[in-house]
């Protein structure tokens, strides 16, 4: 994974760099700015986690699209409500649902 793809899927998480930091990189906000200028070499385990992450928020994207509806997600894991956000906030700007709740 590029520095370049680490800030992208970071923000296609809907993660800034302090909340990617603690509940990802498990880091400074520093380090994870370190990663994402390329000036660090990205710890694998940040890789696998977020890569992860990915196949997770496309399965939701799936599960999500295929019920034609959007329904309030609550959860106590940040990271989990992120993801449901992202993938709202995608079908929302593809008109596939009319609000985002």
């Amino acid at each position: 994974m590029t520095n370049i793809e680490l800030k992208a899927l970071r923000r296609l998480f809907f993660l800034d760099v302090v909340d990617a930091a603690n509940y990802i990189g498990n880091c400074s906000k520093r380090a994870w700015q370190y990663w994402e200028s390329g000036n660090r070499k990205i710890p694998d385990d940040v890789i696998n986690m977020m890569n992860q992450l990915k196949e997770e928020r496309m399965e939701l994207l799936s599960i999500l699209k295929s019920n034609n509806s959007v329904c309030d997600v609550k959860s106590n894991d940040l990271i989990y409500t992120r993801l449901t956000d992202s993938v709202k906030a995608e079908l929302y700007a593809k008109g596939l649902i009319d609000k985002i709740v």
